[in-house]
């Protein structure tokens, strides 16, 4: 038989009494488990913990080879609100990775464990995992119409990430942007990441910087402040989720911007559908389907990209 990597430690479990100090002690060092606690949850187990329900079974904790509680959270803030001792399983040295596999279909979601893959506060990771679903399925061949669909597993987040990487401060940044233009963070995370396999970020965040209450230094039809007003314009005062609408606009002013075209309004796409038209030769009314509009594609580096809006910034595109 081959020999077991003596790099990890060995894997056990043991039952014994669990107490409030220990379980204070395993929520301190949790901090490689930052899903949140669910109020609903800790009531549950305070419930059973004060009527004297709580039962040792196979349902216990489990900590990671760092000691870090990866599973019994919810059941160890109930003991240290309660101050009940219980007698319980806890099983010790576990993979980090097995974090993703526990109650993944459960409680869990997506933006759950993208804050546990990225250490990023809760919020943040709700942005940043509603993008990278967007952004999966784009590179999935799906049509933009179905980019919201689905839901990521744990082992796809676990790739994604790697793939799409966006630190925390470009995702408040553009939560920040988001607010100014009542326009959705995520759909201006997905942007970004589509425009950036074009061009650089410092040409894309020309874009993304002038934005939101920065484009009142700008004057004329600047695709920054068309971009803006057209955002507060139709959404009338409130931040909207229309994540691939919004990014998809996004994109068509910063083609605007590094061309140094002019635009006065940024349309919506619209779905495929159908029409009610007069045929020409006999009067009638007939149905006449069209498709969806396309989603947009980002101009491509030129040589030389405008100074109509840049004002000479010295950004040499991608090569």
């Amino acid at each position: 038989m081959p020999a077991e990597d003596s790099s990890e430690p060995r894997t056990y479990t043991e039952t014994i009494e669990v107490t409030p100090d220990r379980c204070s002690t395993w929520m301190e060092k949790r901090t490689c488990n930052r899903v949140p606690l669910k109020r609903s949850n800790v009531d549950k187990f305070k419930t059973i913990l004060r009527n004297r329900l709580f039962r040792t079974t196979h349902q216990g904790f489990a900590l990671d080879w760092h000691g870090c509680l990866i599973d019994g959270q919810h059941r160890a803030a109930a003991i240290i609100e309660t101050g009940v001792t219980v007698t319980a399983q806890v099983t010790y040295n576990l993979s980090p990775d097995t974090f993703a596999a526990i109650d993944g279909g459960r409680v869990r979601s997506a933006a759950d464990f993208v804050a546990q893959i990225t250490e990023m506060k809760q919020s943040n990771a709700n942005v940043y995992a509603a993008a990278l679903k967007i952004l999966a399925n784009r590179a999935a061949g799906l049509h933009w119409m179905r980019w919201t669909n689905g839901r990521l597993t744990p082992e796809q987040l676990q790739d994604l990430v790697p793939s799409w990487p966006v630190d925390e401060e470009r995702i408040v940044r553009m939560v920040g942007k988001g607010k100014q233009c009542h326009s959705s963070a995520t759909g201006l995370i997905v942007a970004f990441k589509i425009i950036t396999e074009v061009w650089p970020e410092s040409i894309a965040d020309l874009f993304f910087d002038g934005i939101g209450s920065a484009c009142r230094e700008f004057v004329g039809r600047d695709p920054r402040a068309t971009y803006t007003n057209t955002m507060i314009n139709v959404n009338r005062g409130v931040v909207s989720r229309d994540s691939v609408q919004q990014s998809a606009q996004a994109i068509k002013a910063f083609n605007a911007l590094v061309s140094g075209e002019s635009i006065g309004t940024l349309k919506k796409m619209k779905a495929a559908g159908v029409k009610i038209v007069k045929d020409r030769r006999t009067g009638k009314e007939i149905q006449q389907e069209y498709l969806a509009d396309r989603y947009p594609e980002v101009i491509q580096p030129a040589i030389n990209i405008s100074d109509t809006w840049l004002e000479n910034v010295g950004v040499e595109p991608n090569g």
